[in-house]
């Protein structure tokens, strides 16, 4: 990605632990990155479309294909950052310049809930814990005026929410 944020020099990569091949061209953020339930759909965030975009996916080859805007963040939300999914389909987006965590279907890109956070940038969110309920949060500080600190002193921190469902599982990548 242009380190600057600014151009669409990017490229959003797959690796199988044997060579790396080009998924898409033209990305400015690459960001989150989630599947679906039944491993068919792709979920992919490039952060300045403030879009959530939808590929069909190939659990096999690991290509995409048939990409489609899923659904749009509005700007009073914040950025979208990274993102990860539930067993029941939703995604979790983390709102850089937000202070929230966004919970969404995606099939009817309705919002499902927002989850405050004592910290302006939201970055990352990922399930896990004994039960997969309990969803992690990181945050940053990066960019941040002394106003926006003393607002929010407890960014850059990490927080962890318990919720009412079950996170996907995440995979080990090689040995």
């Amino acid at each position: 990605m242009d380190m600057n944020e600014k151009d669409s020099t990017g490229n959003l990569y797959s690796y199988d632990g044997k060579q790396a091949k080009i998924l898409l061209k033209g990305v400015t953020i690459s960001n989150g990155l989630a599947w679906s339930p039944d491993y068919k759909t792709f979920y992919y965030i490039d952060t300045p479309t403030r879009q959530v975009q939808a590929f069909d996916y190939d659990v096999k080859t690991g290509e995409i294909a048939n990409s489609r805007v899923a659904f749009a963040i509005p700007e009073s939300f914040g950025w979208p950052d990274g993102m990860t999914s539930d067993i029941q389909g939703n995604l979790w987006i983390a709102m850089w310049g937000g202070a929230q965590i966004t919970k969404w279907n995606p099939n009817l890109g309705t919002l499902l809930e927002k989850i405050s956070v004592p910290a302006l940038h939201t970055s990352c969110c990922v399930f896990g814990g004994k039960n997969m309920n309990e969803l992690f949060i990181t945050s940053a500080r990066q960019g941040m005026s002394d106003e926006d600190i003393k607002k929010y002193p407890l960014s850059g921190g990490l927080f962890k929410v318990v919720t009412d469902v079950e996170g996907m599982p995440t995979f080990e990548f090689g040995n």
